[in-house]
């Protein structure tokens, strides 16, 4: 169980959370400087504050990995991309990024 106000315990993404990323996408991609060959979203953990925090594990294709911090906001929903790791593999632990 997760504490009060941390994330939960990772899940697998869902089209809901698929549907998160592709929001912050063009974000990720320029953030990271290269194109990618996919973008499908593989885990999620999340956090409830005013909004939400979405910690995500993205497969971006030739077995690389990114994991993205993305806040949604309250409605009216809006998406902001806050951190990105890169150099992830298929096993790397989701954990809080800044």
């Amino acid at each position: 169980m997760a504490m009060v106000g941390g994330f939960g315990a990772p899940r697998d993404a869902d089209e809901e959370i698929q549907q998160v990323a592709d929001a912050v996408k063009s974000d990720v991609v320029a953030k990271i400087g290269k194109d990618v060959e996919q973008f499908k979203a593989i885990q999620v953990s999340t956090q409830v504050v005013a909004g939400t925090n979405y910690l995500i594990k993205v497969d971006v294709g030739s077995n690389e990995f990114v994991h993205i911090k993305v806040f949604r906001s309250l409605p009216p929903f809006q998406h902001e991309l806050k951190a990105v790791e890169t150099g992830k593999g298929a096993t790397d632990a989701l954990s809080n990024i800044e």
